[in-house]
């Protein structure tokens, strides 16, 4: 299952994550790059992926990167 502390607590933070409605603003990351890693580290607990939006096995919610707007990043 997804746990926020998971979320890296970068520096110059342009990127963030959102599950549902909620996005953690204090954590996040600096680069697509760095999102990337992060998704790709889940290995096989993603259920499926399609760019920067996911779900993990188990869950019922849609967790994806997004920018200080709130608005999906395209890869």
């Amino acid at each position: 299952m997804f746990n926020p502390d998971n979320i890296p607590a970068q520096k110059r933070r342009q990127l963030f994550v959102k599950r549902g409605s909620t996005v953690w603003h204090d954590r996040g990351f600096s680069s697509k790059f760095e999102a990337d890693s992060w998704i790709n580290n889940f290995g096989r607990a993603l259920d499926w992926r399609a760019g920067f939006i996911f779900r993990l096995r188990g869950d019922d919610t849609d967790i994806e990167i997004v920018d200080r707007q709130g608005k999906r990043i395209r890869p």
